[in-house]
């Protein structure tokens, strides 16, 4: 179980998800589909780190 806040790349607004179910495999490159509260969108993100998939890394 997770809560994850990440930022919208369509509108730039920061949602907050959460996550019920425990992941499969601790694969640090498996990705959840995710309905966007703020832009009503699938997004993929990294259960890891909740990273969306194709965003930069940060310095």
């Amino acid at each position: 179980m997770a809560n994850l806040i990440f930022k919208c790349p369509q509108t730039g607004m920061n949602v907050q998800h959460w996550l019920a179910e425990e992941p499969a495999d601790d694969s640090n490159f498996s990705y959840d589909t995710v309905v966007c509260q703020a832009c009503s969108r699938l997004h993929f993100i990294n259960r890891s780190n909740g990273r969306l998939l194709g965003a930069e890394e940060r310095d």
